[in-house]
C-alpha cells in the first residue's frame, strides 16, 4: 500500500525572542552559536532570532507543507490566522507553523526546547492531537507536575505540565543545546566573559549538563553532553 504524506510532519524548531537590548543579546549569541545573520542564529533543526521587546515570542514548527498543514490543524479544530509566511494557531500562542527552508549542516543542534502547558491533559491534546507530534515519554514529577516528552523527526518538545497558571497558555521555559565536549565548551564560554555553571550530572542517565546564565540570551539556556 502507498504511504498517504502527513502534510504536518514537524521538522524543525525556529524561535524568535524579544530582547530589551538587541546588542548585548546578539553579543551574548555570537559567542554561545557563533556568528549570526541579521538577528537569527541557524542550527541544524532550527534557529534562535531576536526581536525588539515590543515583539511577541514566536514558536515556530516547521513544515515542508504549509498550506496543508494548516488546513489540516483548522479541520482539528484550531484557528488558523494566515499570512504571508507563517500561521499563526490562534488558540495555541506563541505556536506557529513556517515553511520548512534550509538548515546549516555545519551549524549547532538543537537538543530540546521545553514548554509549559496548565496540564497533562491539554498537553496531549494539543501536541500529539491537534499537532500529532509523537509522544514518546511521560514523567511524573509529583504534585501535579509531569514531564512530557514530544518528539519531531528533528528535535525534542519537552512540556512541562502542572507548574504553570493555566491563564498562562503555552510559555517557553528554556532551550537546551548539544555540545560534543562540554568541559571544553564551558571553558571557551567562561573565557569569553560568560556567566556558566560548573558541569553537572544531569536528569537523564548517561548526560552531563551546565547552565549559561545569560539574561540576555532571553530564555533559560542550557548545554547537555549525552
Amino acid at each position: 500500500m502507498k504511504s498517504i504524506p502527513d502534510p504536518l510532519a514537524i521538522d524543525d524548531v525556529h524561535l524568535t525572542l524579544p530582547t530589551g537590548d538587541v546588542e548585548a543579546s546578539t553579543r551574548i549569541y555570537d559567542h554561545l552559536l557563533g556568528p549570526g545573520r541579521s538577528g537569527r542564529w541557524s542550527a541544524t533543526n532550527g534557529s534562535i532570532g531576536l526581536a525588539g521587546v515590543d515583539a511577541p515570542l514566536t514558536v515556530d514548527l516547521r513544515v515542508a507543507d504549509l498550506a496543508g498543514a494548516a488546513d489540516l490543524v483548522q479541520r482539528r479544530g484550531v484557528a488558523v490566522d494566515h499570512h504571508s509566511d507563517a500561521a499563526s494557531l490562534a488558540d495555541l500562542p506563541p505556536l506557529r507553523l513556517t515553511a520548512l527552508d534550509a538548515a546549516d549542516p555545519a551549524g549547532p543542534m538543537i537538543d530540546h526546547v521545553v514548554l509549559t502547558v496548565a496540564d497533562a491533559d491539554s498537553a496531549v491534546a494539543t501536541f500529539g492531537g491537534r499537532l500529532g507530534i509523537n509522544l514518546r515519554l511521560v514523567r511524573d514529577l509529583g504534585k501535579g507536575v509531569s514531564q512530557l516528552f514530544f518528539r519531531t523527526s528533528t528535535a525534542v518538545l519537552e512540556v512541562v505540565a502542572g507548574s504553570s497558571d493555566p491563564a498562562d497558555g503555552i510559555a517557553l521555559m528554556g532551550v537546551a543545546w548539544r555540545s560534543a565536549d562540554i568541559v571544553a565548551e564551558r571553558e571557551r564560554l567562561v573565557q569569553a566573559g560568560l556567566n556558566v555553571s560548573e558541569v553537572r550530572t544531569g536528569r537523564k542517565a548517561g548526560t552531563q549538563v551546565c547552565t549559561v546564565r545569560e539574561p540576555a540570551l532571553g530564555t533559560a539556556t542550557l548545554l547537555i553532553q549525552q
